[in-house]
């Protein structure tokens, strides 16, 4: 895996798939471009798409964590985010 595919993720959530590959996990995906193409390209790799968001270009994904890992080198994926509850103050 290169640097530049290993920015794209944190340590800690790098650690939590390598600690569970199988574990499923609910990610935010940003993209280039968050078009059918790319869509395409998720699901080819076994992950499950729940929102596609194109103002800010992402998708909102539940796969296991390792279905991820090879999707790391490509240029359109620019970074990968644990999701999960947003509380207000």
């Amino acid at each position: 895996m290169t640097d530049s595919a290993n920015r794209k993720l944190t340590d800690r959530l790098r650690q939590a798939i390598d600690n569970a590959p199988q574990q499923s996990m609910d990610l935010i995906v940003r993209v280039q471009n968050a078009d059918d193409e790319t869509q395409a390209h998720l699901e080819a790799a076994g992950v499950s798409v729940r929102y596609r968001l194109t103002l800010v270009p992402q998708f909102i994904i539940t796969c296991p964590g390792q279905a991820i890992l090879p999707l790391l080198d490509e240029d359109w994926l620019v970074g990968i985010e644990a999701d999960g509850p947003v509380h207000t103050w």
